[in-house]
């Protein structure tokens, strides 16, 4: 096995690891924010794609969708997870493509920026694409008085009103917290990899 592939391996075992520990331990992963929680396991997600590339990323985000769904049914991580992350296409599609987008956006924009500005670029599209889709389809296929309720609605407000609050109280700081932190932990490994794939 080449240096290249062995680092490649390692990195994703241990981003795969990290995902599940912060799945396990409360806090770590999921930072409950009423009806919803926000997420930090996205910047592994990003990691992932950016430090190395799109299957990487692909990989870790598909993992961690795999790990939400199942989660959904066993141990949800705020109360309307059981309400739609037991849906695939929300539990699953979403963080797949954020670890795609990462590793895409990062290979288009570094080839007009700096290296910490592709990866903030990817961190941010990344980040969009995720929440965009989980808020989007919980909008399309959850659109009953029962589930808005469940999402906090009081009186006459509906599951989209609960849904942009949720933009402002969970993804955008979701958001900010990925292009500022992302990069600084992608950088290094980015760096790292580079001289793998240069020097083989």
């Amino acid at each position: 096995m080449t240096r290249e592939k062995t680092f490649r391996l390692v990195v994703d075992a241990l981003l795969m690891a990290i995902v599940l520990l912060q799945n396990i331990v409360p806090f770590l992963g999921y930072v409950p924010l009423g009806p919803f929680s926000m997420t930090l396991i996205g910047l592994t997600v990003i990691v992932a794609g950016s430090a190395l590339d799109v299957r990487d990323g692909a990989l870790i985000g598909g993992f961690w969708g795999l790990i939400t769904f199942v989660r959904a049914f066993a141990w949800p991580s705020s109360p309307v997870a059981p309400l739609i992350f037991t849906n695939p296409l929300i539990s699953i599609v979403p963080r797949l493509l954020m670890g795609i987008a990462a590793g895409l956006v990062y290979r288009w924009a570094r080839r007009r920026w700096s290296m910490r500005g592709a990866m903030r670029l990817a961190a941010a599209t990344s980040a969009v694409i995720n929440s965009g889709l989980v808020l989007g389809l919980v909008y399309l296929f959850y659109q009953t008085p029962a589930v808005a309720t469940a999402f906090g609605a009081h009186g006459s407000q509906t599951l989209g009103y609960v849904l942009l609050i949720s933009v402002a109280t969970n993804a955008v700081p979701e958001l900010t917290l990925d292009v500022l932190v992302a990069p600084l932990l992608a950088e290094p490994l980015r760096r790292r990899w580079d001289r793998l794939t240069v020097t083989k």
